[in-house]
């Protein structure tokens, strides 16, 4: 483990000693824990980004039961 120091300003740090004593964590663990969370979040980002794009070239849109021809057309819009 790697000890590091952040410094917070005076109102950043208020805000984040209130949440902490509402999770009943110390700001330590408050701010370890946000960094990993935005660490998950941007690896997150990053496998999203690699796989492929949606495509919907071979998508066969059925019309509903009830739906009459001016709106099977209209919902077919959306994809044309």
């Amino acid at each position: 483990m790697v000890d590091i120091t952040v410094h917070l300003d005076d109102e950043l740090f208020d805000k984040a000693a209130r949440v902490a004593r509402l999770d009943s964590v110390s700001v330590q663990q408050l701010v370890e824990t946000a960094v990993k969370r935005h660490l998950d979040y941007v690896e997150t980002l990053n496998d999203v980004a690699r796989t492929a794009p949606l495509t919907l070239t071979d998508y066969d849109l059925v019309r509903d039961p009830d739906e009459g021809d001016a709106e099977f057309a209209a919902r077919r819009s959306l994809f044309e």
